[in-house]
């Protein structure tokens, strides 16, 4: 394996480490949320919910959305919503905020994931694609 092809890994480890705890890092923080802004534990887990539907939903239009149009273009804007979502999160002044900025981050994993899988499936050794995108996928668990 090359440099390119393991700068590539690299990049895509770390980028789904990234979407993986993103995912997950919410809901040990849930009563601390829901202290802080005065809602109830099952209001708050709401922000578990829509992130996951948001992202169940868009995934698959972003695959095929990157197919047709390319997949610069997506990435690229999946990277900026997410750092947006985030701080948005970590800034939200209401509650209502805090949701709209997990829907956000929700579209914004939605769009980076699965793009991540195809480009590295697209840029793999023709006999290396499943080591390769499973070396990846361990980004996405280890975070997990």
């Amino acid at each position: 394996m090359g440099l390119q092809g393991k700068v590539s890994l690299s990049v895509g480890w770390i980028t789904l480490f990234l979407m993986g705890t993103d995912l997950f890092v919410v809901s040990p923080l849930l009563p601390f949320i829901s202290e802080a802004y005065s809602v109830s534990s099952a209001m708050t887990g709401w922000m578990v919910t829509v992130f996951a539907v948001t992202y169940a939903i868009a995934a698959p239009f972003f695959g095929w959305a990157s197919d047709k149009n390319g997949r610069g273009i997506f990435i690229t804007f999946g990277l900026l919503l997410f750092s947006f979502s985030n701080a948005l999160t970590a800034f939200s002044p209401s509650f209502t905020w805090l949701i709209i900025s997990r829907i956000l981050a929700g579209l914004a994993v939605a769009a980076i994931t699965p793009l991540i899988y195809a480009i590295i499936g697209d840029i793999a050794p023709s006999n290396r694609r499943g080591t390769w995108l499973s070396i990846v996928v361990s980004g996405h668990l280890t975070a997990l």
